[in-house]
């Protein structure tokens, strides 16, 4: 079970991506390469991811700043706002994973050589790979759901209203943009401008899902590294000879487990910040617009509520799992039979316990902890943005 086998789902965010898949010093080299027709999609599509920046906010210069009822002109706000939000994650994830590529690729190339052997039974390679693949099944399926969902809601809301009412269709489209061309009243135009928001999404969810998916497969290597450590701790007996050895390579194995988590945290910063602001505006001015549109128009921001809710979620779970997993380090020291050791073992313990004291933790440029407990604050900090905004009308 090599660190290959983690990367399904990973490989197929890539490909949806339009970029190639991720590579490391010992890893297979058969795998596909990028291509000039797959380079090329991707520049189209970040053109179009950045195009769709500018005409949301154009939109709301030209028609909703001017609104004088003091309820649509929240409405509007609260709209532009979340469909902004959409597109500065997806910015974000897009500048970052291609930025920080080499030292992704250099952290899976240690992670490669830390890897256990098949038969190395004081790991549980299979459990981890297992939760990890599952988890980012999970997230593939519901993502893609979310995708359809909000590229397939115009089509039908367009659908519903020629049922009704042949002469009175709106024509909306994934978000309130302004666009060069005629799309109101315009077959082609609002196909296109259909199109264009739907192959500008295909990059941000896809780089969404790659994002969560390197958060995930760091999380549960650091997990797999963290167990493997308490266990080994538990099972080392100080009576018997060359466990002062055996020890001095556990709080070496220990320096270099938590080395990793720092290099993967300086990696994660940028997209951890973009998650804490992003998410908790969105969460607020997504909410605003559904509970204030009519049902057919918060039909369609309902999907991207859901997602902001759920990413930020996992980062944050994540987050916790890696402190919980690190959090077993000391105990596993302490119920060491280091009592019946000699006086250089226990020092050695003791300095591994002093060590272990801080469970290990992911920040935010060092500011706030990526945990469940950020994510509760979070969301209590978007309920009172929300009632804030609310109260406008």
């Amino acid at each position: 079970m090599p660190l290959i086998d983690y990367m399904k789902y990973l490989d197929r965010s890539c490909e949806i991506g339009f970029s190639a898949p991720y590579q490391w010093t010992g890893g297979p080299r058969d795998r596909n390469q990028e291509t000039t027709t797959s380079k090329n999609l991707f520049k189209l599509s970040v053109i179009l991811l950045a195009y769709q920046f500018v005409g949301i906010i154009t939109y709301f210069y030209l028609f909703g700043r001017t609104e004088k009822d003091a309820v649509r002109f929240v409405t509007g706000l609260s709209e532009m706002c979340g469909s902004l939000m959409l597109v500065c994650v997806a910015c974000t994830n897009v500048w970052a994973l291609t930025k920080n590529r080499p030292h992704i690729q250099a952290v899976f190339g240690e992670l490669h050589v830390m890897y256990p052997k098949p038969k190395d039974d004081r790991y549980r390679t299979q459990h981890y790979q297992d939760v990890a693949l599952f988890t980012m099944k999970y997230q593939y399926i519901l993502y893609t759901i979310f995708y359809l969902y909000y590229n397939g809601a115009p089509l039908l809301l367009l659908l519903w209203e020629y049922l009704m009412d042949r002469q009175n269709m709106s024509y909306r489209t994934q978000t309130n943009m302004w666009f060069p061309w005629k799309v109101k009243g315009s077959a082609i135009g609002f196909a296109l401008a259909i199109s264009v928001q739907a192959f500008a999404s295909v990059v941000g969810v896809a780089y969404s899902l790659k994002s969560l998916n390197i958060v995930c497969i760091f999380t549960y290597q650091l997990k797999l590294h963290c167990d493997a450590l308490a266990s080994q701790l538990l099972r080392l007996d100080s009576r018997l000879p060359g466990s002062y050895q055996k020890l001095r390579i556990l709080i070496t194995y220990h320096c270099r487990i938590f080395d990793i988590g720092e290099q993967v945290n300086q990696i994660l910063n940028s997209y951890f910040l973009s998650s804490l602001i992003f998410s908790t505006i969105a969460i607020c001015m997504t909410s605003v617009a559904v509970l204030l549109l009519d049902f057919a128009s918060a039909f369609k921001y309902i999907s991207g509520l859901v997602a902001f809710v759920l990413y930020h979620f996992v980062i944050c779970y994540m987050g916790t799992s890696i402190t919980a997993a690190s959090d077993k380090v000391l105990p596993a020291a302490f119920y060491n039979n280091w009592y019946e050791g000699d006086l250089a073992y226990r020092k050695m313990l003791l300095i591994l316990m002093m060590r272990a004291t801080k469970p290990y933790v992911w920040r935010t440029y060092k500011l706030a902890p990526v945990s469940i407990t950020t994510y509760m604050a979070t969301l209590k900090f978007s309920y009172q943005m929300f009632t804030c905004v609310r109260s406008l009308k």
